[in-house]
């Protein structure tokens, strides 16, 4: 073999070795982002999770073999080089090193993006409906304002009846919860409508309360059921796939909130 062509064989096995490198490098930080800061840019479900692992098998293997060629190679290509006392050249490695950032940062910002463009479109979509069911069913909703005033165990059941259809209207509606407040011993309380009503001789209603959360909506819900004027408060977390939307409403009667929010845990590593 001549000395040119044994050259080009080190160069060409140095090339693929630092490429099955960088792949794995970028595999593996897409796999921080996403698995390890649980970031979820595609709000994959289990199925989809199911789907993505058996690719990622397939491509993990092919990485192997590649890798394990790659090795063969440069190990003769390294006793070549040696050989033939060739130095490598560092203008392809600054290259390499070049190329990985540059796709590193695109993937990142992939992830990113992909994550907040996704959430966004998610509100937009669920405030849609809700504006829609909503508007549709405006008697309903002065009737819970009613009911609450009312306050007796019926009335808090049929207010279960009500968000229960309204909650089933569309599709992709996430669930629905109904918060009104009260007092405890003269402090201002939030409570929320209970989830279920079983079938027995119960004859009085216990609040559920809710707790609201520091920074996201206790300050909202203090304002409103003081009687300020507040208008949706849409909000959603970056790391987790949760979403809320609360969407004030001023009754002849009684204020209350609907709030609609969806706790996602599938399509998560170790969920």
């Amino acid at each position: 073999m001549r000395p040119e062509t044994k050259v080009q064989i080190a160069r060409l096995s140095h090339t693929l070795l630092t490429a099955v490198v960088v792949l794995f490098l970028l595999g593996g930080l897409v796999l921080v982002l996403c698995a390890g800061l649980d970031i979820n840019p595609f709000r994959e479900t289990t199925t989809s999770l199911l789907v993505a692992s058996f690719l990622g098998l397939i491509g993990l293997a092919a990485i192997v073999l590649i890798l394990n060629v790659a090795t063969n190679l440069s190990l003769i290509a390294d006793a070549r080089i040696e050989e033939l006392k060739i130095q490598a050249s560092g203008g392809v490695s600054r290259k390499w090193f070049v190329a990985f950032f540059a796709v590193a940062l695109a993937l990142v910002g992939l992830v990113f993006g992909g994550t907040y463009l996704s959430k966004e479109k998610y509100l937009r979509d669920v405030r849609s409906q809700a504006d829609d069911v909503l508007t549709s069913n405006q008697n309903l909703l002065d009737e819970i304002s009613h009911r609450l005033v009312s306050g007796q165990l019926e009335d808090y059941r049929r207010i279960w009846e009500i968000r229960n259809f309204l909650e089933s209207q569309r599709s992709g509606l996430p669930s629905l919860n109904v918060i009104y407040s009260g007092r405890f011993e003269g402090k201002l309380a939030f409570y929320r409508v209970n989830d279920y009503y079983p079938v027995d001789s119960q004859k009085t209603y216990t609040p559920t309360y809710f707790a609201c959360t520091k920074n996201l909506d206790c300050e909202y819900l203090t304002n409103f059921f003081s009687g300020a004027n507040v208008g949706v408060l849409q909000k959603y977390t970056l790391r987790e796939d949760q979403f809320y939307i609360y969407i004030p409403f001023v009754g002849k009667e009684a204020r209350f909130v609907l709030l609609f929010q969806r706790q996602n845990s599938y399509g998560k590593i170790g969920s």
